[in-house]
């Protein structure tokens, strides 16, 4: 019964009352009935409170119960797998993201190379020499040459010349004698050797080996036989391989091409009509000059047998020394044989030399073809 309602809504007692008039409808006042409404309406925000109150609660619990315990060991890092192979993330435990610093490109890492030799050896012949490279300069002019050459402003960038550019200054031993053969190899090895004996501790020789011109252009005598060739150079590179100190290394340059010489030489009226004098007429025949005891078919033989003898012999070098570094050689066919020469990298005295833009190209190539090659250079010195 609401404890604020009067008297005329009381209902009357038993005795008061019979039984149709109680299920009469009680008639309510007007104040009663605005007291019912607010009452109402306190009932219905007690429930709707009571209700909202409930699925908060239920909305906790739900949520207390995915929340991973605190951990007694190790924890977890944001999204690792858990057991069951779920990723979870514990919010009470991550620390706060460090901001990610700006990414920044890495440098380029510097090419790396073998030190610069302490010792320049060059065995050979007269290409090596720069032999006649016009005919203002006849005979040897080895300032000009692409191993060992030292003229400033000949355009010839030598490997001495490089050497110097990366900031070394190697002794420079040569070997090199113009006009002579494979058989003089070994005594060219000797004086190599010898010079690099005298090395302190630690440092390394560079070798260029260059012959084999003059056992193919042998003309009016006979080529040499390719099986001699082959144990002539055997015993130079034996020296070589157990006289050099530990890290050296061999760039061994095939024969030239000289059938592509052949093919410039021929297709240039004045190359062609200088080589058909009686005097020229054994130059490296029969590739410039006509006489020759041999065919164009076994001057080939014999110019492939030789440049075989001399790849075997520098990849049997990489097979056994190079796997430890002892000893290491380069010999690259395609670069090195002057395949790439015009008739202007021959000299005009024979046009069987190189002129000084030949012997530009064999340095070009040569330091190309080698370990060096990554290596940045300023331009050659004016």
């Amino acid at each position: 019964m609401d404890p604020n309602s009067t008297g005329r809504d009381r209902p009357p007692s038993h005795d008061q009352e019979d039984v149709a008039p109680r299920l009469r409808p009680r008639r309510v006042s007007g104040a009663g009935r605005q007291r019912g409404a607010i009452a109402t309406a306190i009932f219905i925000v007690v429930l709707v409170v009571l209700v909202a109150g409930v699925a908060v609660a239920g909305g906790l619990f739900a949520g207390s119960s995915s929340v991973s315990p605190a951990p007694t060991g190790p924890q977890l890092a944001a999204g690792s797998p858990t057991a069951a192979g779920r990723s979870t993330v514990t919010t009470s435990s991550m620390p706060t993201p460090s901001p990610t610093p700006p990414q920044t490109s890495s440098p380029t890492p510097a090419p790396t190379a073998p030190p610069v030799p302490a010792l320049l050896g060059a065995i050979g012949d007269s290409y090596t020499q720069a032999w006649s490279v016009s005919p203002q300069y006849l005979l040897d002019h080895t300032q000009f040459s692409w191993a060992i050459g030292t003229d400033k402003g000949d355009g010839v960038f030598s490997l001495r010349e490089r050497f110097g550019a990366l900031g070394g200054s190697p002794v420079v031993v040569d070997a090199a004698t113009s006009g002579r053969k494979m058989d003089d190899a070994p005594r060219q090895a000797d004086a190599v050797v010898a010079a690099a004996a005298k090395l302190a501790p630690g440092k390394t020789a560079y070798v260029t080996f260059e012959l084999g011109i003059n056992d193919l252009c042998a003309s009016p005598d006979l080529m040499t036989d390719p099986a001699v060739f082959a144990a002539q150079l055997q015993t130079a590179i034996s020296t070589l391989r157990t006289g050099l100190p530990a890290g050296s290394r061999i760039l061994m340059l095939p024969v030239p091409d000289f059938r592509h010489f052949r093919d410039i030489t021929q297709a240039d009226p004045a190359a062609k009509a200088l080589l058909s004098l009686p005097q020229n007429v054994y130059r490296c025949a029969p590739y410039l000059g006509t006489s020759s005891p041999a065919t164009l078919t076994q001057a080939d033989d014999y110019l492939n047998r030789y440049d075989a003898s001399l790849e075997a012999v520098c990849e049997d070098i990489n097979a056994h020394e190079g796997a430890t570094g002892r000893l290491l050689c380069t010999y690259d066919a395609s670069a090195l044989a002057d395949a790439d020469f015009t008739i202007a990298d021959l000299s005009t005295y024979d046009y069987f030399h190189p002129s000084l833009s030949g012997q530009r190209r064999m340095a070009d190539d040569a330091w190309m073809a080698d370990a060096w090659a990554s290596l940045p250079l300023p331009s050659q010195p004016a």
